[in-house]
């Protein structure tokens, strides 16, 4: 009888473990994707301002480079986040034997946020570009945040709030910076730090949801 309580005991363990090792690797794909959002726009945005002077440089034409050197880094972007997301479910889906289709629905949902609301930004008027830039970042931020606390209560990632909450507490100032130039920096300095304070977070979480999962399955069965 004892035997059989402590097999419930460590099978029960074993499923904790893998509830948190799937944990462990949606909150690394989510670290590795702010850190690219946040490194990936900025460089991006950088670029397109300053594309006179990089095109002169590379001895192209300014359309050229438009065309060609900011789209490859927005795929490049593009690319390593659908991996990332699209690689932690296809792990976990074979450890749950179940279709990597299955969580499809909400990887197109949180995409389609990104997508949107960056995509906005390009009818925003020129004053207010950059600035644009943060309110698009900040709100789709804090959807995701929304959208996943709401899909599974367990699914509680604070660096989705926290970045929303800087980015659009400092676009305010934002709102009243009259340098051009100022602004342009401004802007980009904070979407960059943002994001990739939050996936460093989202890393560091990662890998204390990790070692206390050992923690709990190494820990003697108390009968």
């Amino acid at each position: 009888m004892v035997g059989a309580v402590e097999e419930l005991e460590k099978f029960d363990r074993a499923l904790r473990l893998v509830e948190r090792y799937e944990s462990y690797l949606f909150q690394r794909a989510l670290g590795i994707v702010l850190i690219i959002c946040g490194i990936t726009f900025p460089l991006t945005a950088f670029l397109v301002m300053k594309a006179q002077s990089m095109a002169e440089l590379l001895d192209m034409s300014t359309e050229a480079f438009l065309a060609f050197v900011p789209t490859i880094i927005l795929l490049i972007g593009t690319a390593t986040i659908i991996y990332s997301f699209t690689s932690a479910h296809v792990v976990t889906s074979r450890m749950r034997k179940t279709s990597v289709w299955k969580d499809a629905p909400h990887m197109i949902l949180m995409f389609m946020i990104w997508f949107v609301s960056f995509y906005i930004t390009s009818y925003v008027p020129e004053p207010y570009t950059l600035v644009s830039w943060l309110w698009a970042g900040g709100f789709a931020s804090l959807i995701s945040y929304l959208v996943l606390k709401r899909e599974q209560s367990n699914w509680n990632y604070p660096e989705l709030l926290v970045i929303g909450v800087i980015c659009l507490l400092a676009s305010l100032p934002m709102l009243v910076i009259k340098e051009m130039q100022m602004a342009e920096t401004f802007t980009l300095l904070v979407f960059s730090v943002s994001f990739i304070a939050g996936g460093t977070y989202s890393f560091s979480n990662a890998s204390k949801v990790l070692n206390e999962g050992d923690r709990q399955f190494n820990s003697p069965i108390t009968r």
